[in-house]
């Protein structure tokens, strides 16, 4: 048999239909071999233990050619799942890839071609939008430091505090939503990327320690570590449905998440990392004065899409975060002065209150900000969205 080109690696826990809809979806994609050729993929899916229900699902994946199913006995989490896969891949790269994903056109072209040229890259990963529409684009990782949690501790504590390190994180996020070329960055998120195999199998991929969350976090540590770089490329466009997969455990990831995030800082920086951790912490447990720096106009529920006028200042950036301190936003580029979310990210939204803020591209000035409780309820995505979302990719 003719070694693939790419090992697509996919951790699967109750979100079945979202598996198969990314194989079909991947396998649209069209990328060179480097022998010449049309490039090949193969399948390695682990399940963690998903339970009865998904059975129709996995019984399906091991009838499906070029697809290898691996059956965990329990959930030891998603770094452990995705080695198991690792282990039995047989391509040049892998992709480690969330199941509720979908790849637009060219980009296994675009992520392949860059790892293919550019020495020195160890990962590299796709420009990440929030919805099928492209409408939101979701904004880059940065590297967790301890830096960075004491400017966020000042953040949630301080007016003045809060709004530089929303600028800082908006110039941050536009640099990377506005790049054409490869840009390397302190980290990839973990929902897709690309790496040598044989680098991925001897670096784990990923320390089976971290049950969920910040695997991709340590990941990138240790590559740099090494001296490699972790890429964004522009070209290779993919939708992450985010938390949009059947089967998701709110309160058991929320716990994954505060185990893995402590395990990060005690592995990157030992004792003084977790004291500091610790301290830090235990100040953000709070929402103080510096998530309140800008005036906000609540809009109060909505169970349709608000319009939202725009003072005419040209072109300007748009946010939307669950965090009036705007931590974490996806974002828009865009010159409209009347603002409206399309109809489809509108219903892909779940139930909870969302701020929006407009900033001015020119001067970074806040020209507005409001905050909407979204009343209706979500529609999930199912496997015939998603693939119907990403236009055939």
């Amino acid at each position: 048999m003719t070694r693939p080109d790419i090992s697509v690696l996919i951790v699967n826990w109750r979100s079945g239909a979202m598996t198969r809809a990314l194989i079909d979806n991947l396998r649209r994609q069209r990328f060179p071999s480097a022998q010449g050729g049309a490039g090949t993929l193969e399948f390695i899916v682990t399940d963690n233990a998903s339970g009865p229900e998904e059975e129709a699902h996995l019984s399906a994946l091991e009838k499906t050619p070029g697809v290898t199913l691996v059956r965990s006995a329990q959930n030891s989490g998603y770094a452990v799942g995705c080695n198991l896969a690792c282990e039995r891949a047989t391509g040049e790269f892998v992709l480690i890839t969330n199941p509720d994903v979908m790849a637009f056109r060219g980009a296994l072209a675009a992520l392949i071609g860059h790892l293919r040229e550019a020495e020195g890259c160890g990962l590299a990963g796709p420009k990440g939008f929030l919805d099928a529409e492209r409408f939101f684009q979701l904004p880059p990782v940065d590297l967790p430091s301890l830096c960075g949690l004491f400017s966020e501790t000042l953040a949630r504590s301080f007016r003045s505090a809060g709004q530089a390190h929303a600028d800082s994180r908006s110039r941050r996020a536009l640099a990377a939503w506005t790049a054409v070329a490869p840009v390397a960055l302190t980290q990839i998120s973990g929902f897709c990327f690309l790496m040598p195999a044989a680098l991925a199998r001897e670096l784990g991929p990923f320390d089976p320690l971290f049950p969920f969350y910040y695997e991709d976090a340590d990941l990138c540590h240790r590559l740099h570590k090494r001296g490699f770089s972790t890429d964004l490329v522009p070209r290779a466009q993919m939708v992450h449905f985010f938390n949009r997969s059947a089967g998701q455990a709110q309160e058991a990831a929320l716990s994954r998440y505060a185990v893995s995030r402590r395990r990060f800082y005690g592995k990157r920086y030992g004792l003084p990392g977790r004291l500091a951790y610790g301290a830090l912490t235990a100040l953000t447990s709070g929402h103080g004065e510096g998530h309140h720096f800008a005036a906000i106009e609540d809009l109060g529920p909505c169970e349709h899409v608000p319009d939202v006028l725009v003072p005419d200042h040209g072109a300007y950036l748009a946010e939307i975060s669950a965090d009036p301190g705007f931590m974490f936003a996806a974002g828009r580029l865009d010159v409209s002065r009347n603002f409206r979310i399309p109809e489809a990210v509108w219903d892909g939204l779940v139930p909870a209150t969302y701020y929006l803020r407009f900033l001015s591209r020119s001067s970074g000035t806040i020209l507005r900000t409001v905050s909407l409780t979204k009343t209706g309820a979500s529609v999930p995505i199912t496997a015939e969205l998603a693939g119907a979302g990403a236009h055939g990719a």
